[in-house]
Formats: C-alpha cells, structure tokens, sequence
C-alpha cells in the first residue's frame, strides 16, 4: 500500500457561559441607581470571569434610574475566544419609601362661622432633598371639623396629597372650638316706693 496522509480539522466551538444579572429590590432614597451584580455559570475547570476580556457595563433602563418603580437591568461588555457569553436581563424595583402627612390642629373661639379647611399640614419622612414641592396634589382637608359651628373637639382629616416615591399615611389633627366667655349685666331700676315687690330687671 501506498499510504497518502490527509490532514483532518479540530474544530473547538466556544463553550456557552452566562451571565445572569441578579435582581435588586431597594428602598427609595433619592440617589440615582448605579451597577448591579453577575453571577456567572458554565466556566470550564476551575476557570472564572478573570479569564474573560473585555469592560463590563450596565445598561437598560435601571443605570441612572431614581424614582419608584421597576427598571429593566443589563451588562454586557464582556466578551471571550473560549465562551459564548449569553447575558440574562434581571429586574430592579424601587419602592416607595413612607412618609407621613398629618394636620396640625386647629383653635378658635367660639364666633358663629363655621369652619373651613386646616391649619396646614407636618409632613416627616422626606429623604435626600426631597421637600412638600416634591409631592402632588393638594391637601385635602376633611373630617367632623369641616361645617363644625359650635363649640367641642372635631376631627381634622387631611389627604388629596400624592406622590410616585413615597407610600403616604395621611394622619389626622384636631380642631377645637372654645366658648366663648360672656358677661350678663343687670339693669338698674328705680321707684318711688308704693308698697309692692319690685319685679325682676331685665338683663342687659
């Protein structure tokens, strides 16, 4: 035999690597959201994302993003001769952080008019710069206090105030009407004496 040798080909196709964007949840605090974390599955041996090249960088609509909601959250970058790297969207939440609302409370003296609307209202919770323009609306305010004429103790509600940042507790205040002070004077009289009781004056 005459033996002819034909060169064949080794074919190394890329193993597949991915890497999965881990979902973050957070509380709102003002700050602009920034990076995230992957975590990475189908290294070879005891290979790690040290052997890949390339600059990671997020992207999606969670870099950057401030207020309260859910944000899409994505790296890429990476790249490698020996993997081919799948990267798997994640999600970032935002929630709203708590803020109280409360009426302040109320007082006048007793004087006939019925009463409308507060005193203004004591807002606690706000974080970074965040101030009673960052809210929406315009406060409310309701209860037993609203209409109230005469004198006690009533209920001032508040609400109509929102915001996409913030869960809101609205806490109500109180409105009290005090009496009013009065004085009763008696008129004087006078008779020539005739022998008869003198009747009760008139008050004045």
């Amino acid at each position: 035999y005459a033996v002819t040798y034909v060169d064949g080909t080794l074919s190394i196709t890329p193993a597949t690597l991915t890497a999965t964007a881990q979902d973050i949840t957070r509380m709102y605090d003002g700050t602009a959201h920034s990076g995230g974390t992957l975590v990475f599955s189908g290294f070879v041996g005891s290979e790690d994302e040290s052997t890949l090249y390339g600059t990671l960088v997020w992207t999606g609509t969670a870099e950057g993003a401030v207020n309260a909601g859910s944000y899409n959250l994505r790296a890429e970058g990476l790249t490698s001769d020996n993997y081919a790297i799948d990267f798997v969207d994640s999600q970032l939440q935002i929630s709203p952080a708590a803020l109280t609302v409360r009426a302040q409370d109320a007082e006048k003296t007793y004087d006939g008019i019925a009463w409308q609307g507060g005193n203004g209202v004591i807002v606690s919770g706000f974080v970074g710069s965040d101030t009673e323009a960052s809210l929406q609306g315009n406060a409310q305010f309701i209860g037993s206090s609203q209409g109230a004429r005469n004198a006690g103790t009533y209920e001032l509600g508040v609400t109509g105030l929102m915001s996409q940042n913030y869960e809101i507790q609205f806490v109500a205040g109180q409105l009290v009407i005090g009496q009013r002070a009065m004085s009763i004077s008696l008129n004087n009289l006078q008779k020539i004496y005739d022998g008869t009781t003198v009747a009760s004056p008139g008050a004045g």
